[in-house]
């Protein structure tokens, strides 16, 4: 049976990662080779109820078939993965709110609306620990003026 080149069969691995989105697939699986994964790759996997942005772990193990993807815990949480459903994984689509995250580092102001997509994508888990370095950053020692922190807290409780 001839698999769609993105579709892998999820297989449970019991991998706690805390609370980062992990992905599990071996280096000779068809996905990788053909989409040139590499380990840490951010990708983004999905199954009918949803996606989530995980960084990709590569295994050189039989714990995984070629055709099978593991989890972390918290990824098959958040994507309420069961049994033996299939995932769909693909290229991180650009992240539209770091061109944000760059104009702060070069010091111009941001508005609302920019920290509001900030605020969204963070929340969606598509940032990853360096992203969010450089948010922090970005803003620290003093680098936001008072209508950027007001604008900042807005996006945080909306």
């Amino acid at each position: 049976m001839e698999q769609p080149s993105n579709i892998l069969k999820y297989k449970h691995l019991g991998i706690y990662t805390q609370n980062e989105h992990v992905v599990y697939m071996r280096e000779d699986c068809h996905v990788c080779i053909s989409e040139g994964f590499e380990a840490l790759t951010r990708i983004r996997v999905a199954n009918s109820t949803g996606s989530i942005v995980a960084s990709l772990n590569v295994l050189n193990s039989d714990i995984l078939l070629p055709h099978e993807i593991g989890l972390s815990d918290a990824a098959a949480k958040k994507l309420k993965v069961s049994g033996n459903e299939t995932l769909r994984v693909s290229h991180l689509e650009p992240i539209d709110s770091l061109s944000h995250v760059r104009a702060k580092i070069y010091n111009q102001k941001l508005d609302y609306t920019a920290f509001d997509e900030i605020i969204t994508d963070i929340v969606e888990g598509d940032y990853s620990n360096i992203h969010l370095s450089a948010f922090i950053t970005a803003c620290a020692g003093n680098r936001l003026d008072i209508n950027e922190i007001s604008n900042l807290t807005k996006a945080m409780i909306a």
